[in-house]
């Protein structure tokens, strides 16, 4: 954070990204966002992530060594020595993808296998992420036997626009970009209260970081039965919410609400995964020639709650450690792989059970796994997954894959691993709070939740590492 922050900065202005400067055009003008003492976060307007995402795809796209399948959906990684015992060496060798449009599975050869595949949101029925975020990474790596770390501190994001028809189909929520709460607006239980509420939890307020502000409107939304909570924007002025939250301002206009005058109704929604996939400093993985990047990784950047945009620039430096750290060590061409079997498999008729399947686990995590934990509800969310993940296999080895299933298969995985996460650490941290063991516990649980295919929950103790330079 200290060191490499401007580097990266510098690296995404090298390559098209503009910030927003300040007024007299020279200095950038930095927001201040929630969790930070200080104005601190490189931006372009409320749409960072956009601007960031629409430069890097030109460069890609007009790159000549540079070729982009779409339509592809990963299966899984083909190892050299599959299903090793554990501890025992092994080399990624490629994946199986599977390609929509010919309806087939490919078989794809690799000297290096580069996984940013982004979060787990869809594996809750509310969340801010994509469609696409399903966790495939994180599913494919635990197939593959890696280690999972700290799957159970979901973060949820405080701010999402309030819609009742896409609350009835657990629609992706819009983001209300967390510079608003750090330039001044509000959280209210009511439209017309004046009471910042979060400060009865507090003495930030609304500009507490995203696990201390989910948990007081988890609480009082409970207590009061409320279906949402209200953001209140209007100290910020009409001519900077104009200009610095533009984009906000037009999405709330277009359904009756104007933030100049206005609250907005909002509500809570899966938002970001602290843990991950284990990696080492170049984000590599126990598996040679495999690397994980970005929020599919655990570096241990964000602890145990990620402060607001940390993790743009988290990608940025891990992707140029990690490419450095393959170009560095490549050694040989790549080695053939088997080609995918069909076997005896049917092609699938009938879409009704892997909808079942997709909304029961999503349903789940929300009700039993989400904001607020316990013991019971952790075992009641164990033993539904559990059958439905018995029968995610059977169904695996029946039917031929589609792209609908191979996403259920792998929320089921990811939702897995994070209740055994959960009930595994019996305390409360950050955003994952235990309401039986309300009280963070340093002389047991200062360690990593470890995670494995057919293995039970461990903990492990933390590794402080050196980073090194990218010269």
């Amino acid at each position: 954070v200290r060191h490499f922050y401007h580097d990266v900065i510098e690296w995404l202005v090298e390559r098209g990204v503009t910030f927003d400067r300040s007024r007299n055009g020279v200095a950038y003008d930095l927001h201040r966002e929630g969790g930070h003492s200080h104005g601190r976060i490189f931006h372009h307007r409320d749409t960072t992530g956009m601007a960031i995402m629409d430069a890097l795809a030109r460069k890609v796209a007009r790159h000549p060594r540079i070729r982009v399948h779409s339509d592809f959906v990963a299966v899984d990684l083909v190892t050299k020595n599959k299903l090793r015992p554990s501890g025992q060496h092994d080399i990624c060798l490629g994946a199986y993808l599977y390609d929509a449009a010919a309806d087939r599975v490919v078989a794809v050869e690799a000297r290096g296998v580069f996984l940013a595949t982004g979060g787990l949101g869809k594996v809750f029925l509310y969340t801010t992420n994509a469609d696409a975020a399903t966790g495939d990474g994180f599913a494919m790596c635990y197939r593959a036997g890696l280690p999972l770390a700290n799957m159970e501190f979901v973060q949820f994001h405080p701010s999402v626009f309030y819609d009742a028809a896409a609350a009835l189909e657990g629609d992706r929520r819009f983001l209300l970009t967390e510079a608003l709460r750090g330039a001044g607006a509000i959280l209210k239980l009511h439209a017309n209260d004046r009471e910042d509420f979060v400060k009865r939890y507090d003495p930030h307020g609304s500009n507490a970081t995203r696990d201390v502000v989910t948990r007081a409107q988890d609480i009082e939304m409970r207590r009061q039965g409320l279906k949402h909570l209200w953001l209140d924007c209007t100290s910020i002025g009409k001519r900077r919410l104009l200009h610095d939250f533009r984009g906000t301002y037009r999405y709330c206009k277009q359904r009756g609400f104007d933030i100049t005058r206005d609250p907005i109704p909002i509500i809570y929604a899966a938002h970001y995964s602290n843990g991950g996939v284990l990696v080492g400093r170049h984000s590599e993985t126990g598996l040679e020639g495999c690397y994980v990047l970005g929020e599919t990784s655990y570096t241990g950047l964000h602890g145990a709650t990620r402060l607001a945009s940390n993790s743009a620039p988290e990608c940025v430096l891990y992707g140029r450690l990690a490419a450095k750290h393959f170009s560095e060590n490549l050694d040989g061409p790549s080695q053939p792989i088997p080609a995918w079997r069909v076997g005896e498999a049917k092609s699938l008729r009938d879409h009704t059970t892997v909808s079942y399947y997709w909304e029961t686990i999503r349903r789940t995590m929300s009700a039993l796994c989400g904001v607020a934990r316990n013991e019971e509800r952790l075992e009641a969310a164990r033993e539904v997954l559990s059958s439905i993940k018995q029968n995610i296999h059977d169904f695996y080895w029946n039917y031929r894959v589609t792209r609908d299933f191979l996403e259920v298969r792998n929320i089921a995985d990811v939702a897995g691993a994070i209740i055994e996460s959960a009930l595994a650490r019996r305390e409360t941290r950050a955003c994952h709070f235990r309401e039986d063991y309300p009280r963070r516990d340093d002389a047991h649980y200062r360690r990593l939740t470890i995670v494995r295919k057919n293995r039970p929950a461990s903990l492990q103790d933390i590794e402080l590492v050196e980073m090194e330079s990218l010269q």
